[in-house]
């Protein structure tokens, strides 16, 4: 069965870096971030994983009376905001819970994980 694990964080902590301090975050996150690939690959080599652009970037796009209305980000109740998302084949939900529990953004946000529908 295909799943989605959707990486949610609190993107404002980024916000207030600098490049430099970025980069250094980015650097230490990345032997979690290759041993994450690793396992994703050994499960399915087709995965697909994606880091999204900031929030800031997004735009929602709602359509009501038949009139596309287009707003800045989406605009949420939480601080926590998708900020990547990976697609990939899994044997069965735990596997993918397991694969999730991976993913370095979890010991700072959160990771929901959701069976794709297959019609």
């Amino acid at each position: 069965m295909k799943y989605a694990l959707m990486v949610y964080t609190d993107q404002s902590a980024w916000a207030g870096m600098s490049e430099a301090e970025a980069l250094a975050a980015r650097e230490a996150s990345m032997p979690g971030w290759i041993t994450l690939f690793e396992e994703l690959a050994k499960v399915d080599p087709e995965v697909a994983g994606h880091e999204l652009e900031g929030a800031a970037d997004a735009r929602t796009v709602r359509v009501r009376g038949g009139e596309r209305l287009v707003t800045d980000g989406p605009f949420a109740e939480t601080k926590e905001l998708i900020g990547g998302i990976f697609i990939l084949e899994a044997p069965d939900l735990d596997e993918a819970i397991r694969l999730a529990s991976l993913v370095p953004a979890a010991e700072y946000g959160s990771i929901e994980v959701r069976p794709i529908a297959e019609h």
